[in-house]
């Protein structure tokens, strides 16, 4: 019903898992990124009429940032509001890799900093950053955020230092996470700054990973920045040398490998099976009207939601109107997607 349920490709992973040529508007919620509180705060408190009816699809049931259990989760009646299928990246890389399409690891360091987004700002060192990744892991390739690359300073600060800056490209673009896969799975070693979605793809693809760098601040207010909560639940992840098959065992239950679909359960749960006039709907007028009303202050948000975006105001969130507005679905197919794999030796990637 929202246009996150397509960032990213993660509706286009979806449909090739299901056998479809086509994606299709999903009657729900559906996470679209790894989160440290539950995503019906975190992504979803937009749209907090708690309404059984709308299906709200996360990632997994074993996070170590929230339970399933917790009251956030809840409908008044005690059961749960929320149903895990696993991340989309999964889907997409068991695909491949039954194609036997995964690259060979012959891309060096990758780095990825940690980014903000047109709402929520990161400020950091970026200079500092290229030159320790320089002494520490030499020339790197290094992921930037689309959004980043619109500021040449930062763009700079990596290049100045040696290093190749590459995108993975707008997050409604279908084939976003199809580049992901691909430096995920040809990169020796990924680096960041921060625990993130990327750094979880990572350690589940297998690549080596480690966190160092200057800690970056997300958002204005270094109180709701989720880094220490981070260094406290997921310690594995910043130590100096660590376990990387550990750090693969906790980044498949992050992303709920145990609580993959078959494509018939998928398609149920994403309301696939049949078309939904309610669905069409939802996403092109009655979802955007919800967060219209919430980003206005007429909805109220439940406690604890988009803390990163806490002291914002409704002006700040107008300024980029149409980064909240749906947008006629994808319409490459899903297929593409996993071929996007392939971008580097096209050169588009």
């Amino acid at each position: 019903m929202d246009i996150q349920n397509h960032y990213y490709g993660h509706s286009a992973a979806f449909a090739h898992h299901c056998g479809m040529n086509r994606i299709h508007h999903i009657p729900g919620l559906v996470q679209h990124g790894w989160t440290v509180k539950s995503p019906v705060l975190a992504q979803f408190a937009d749209f907090n009429d708690r309404g059984a009816n709308r299906k709200r699809l996360v990632w997994t049931s074993a996070s170590r940032g929230y339970s399933p259990e917790g009251p956030e989760n809840l409908f008044p009646d005690g059961s749960s509001m929320i149903t895990a299928v696993g991340a989309p990246f999964l889907y997409l890389q068991k695909a491949v890799q039954d194609k036997g399409g995964l690259p060979d690891r012959t891309l060096g360091p990758l780095v990825l900093p940690l980014h903000g987004t047109a709402l929520v700002k990161v400020s950091g060192d970026h200079d500092g950053f290229a030159q320790e990744v320089l002494r520490r892991d030499g020339p790197a390739t290094v992921c930037l955020h689309i959004e980043d690359l619109e500021h040449p300073e930062i763009y700079s600060a990596w290049t100045d230092a040696g290093h190749s800056v590459i995108s993975a490209g707008d997050r409604r673009d279908p084939q976003f996470l199809g580049r992901i896969l691909w430096m995920m799975a040809s990169a020796q070693k990924v680096v960041s700054n921060r625990m993130s979605t990327a750094l979880l793809y990572a350690a589940a693809a297998g690549a080596d990973v480690e966190i160092y760098g200057p800690d970056f601040q997300l958002g204005q207010n270094a109180e709701t920045d989720p880094g220490l909560r981070m260094r406290e639940l997921w310690p594995e992840f910043y130590e100096p040398s660590p376990d990387n098959a550990e750090l693969k065992r906790i980044a498949d239950m992050e992303l709920g490998v145990q609580d993959m679909k078959s494509p018939t359960e998928l398609k149920s749960l994403l309301g696939w099976n049949s078309r939904s006039v309610g669905a069409f709907w939802d996403y092109w007028a009655s979802g955007p009207l919800e967060k219209a009303q919430a980003v206005l202050g007429l909805r109220k948000r439940p406690e604890g939601a988009h803390s990163g975006e806490a002291g914002l105001s409704p002006i700040h969130f107008l300024r980029h109107p149409l980064k909240h507005l749906p947008s006629p679905l994808p319409k490459l197919t899903p297929a593409v997607a996993v071929e996007a794999v392939r971008l580097k030796e096209s050169g588009r990637l």
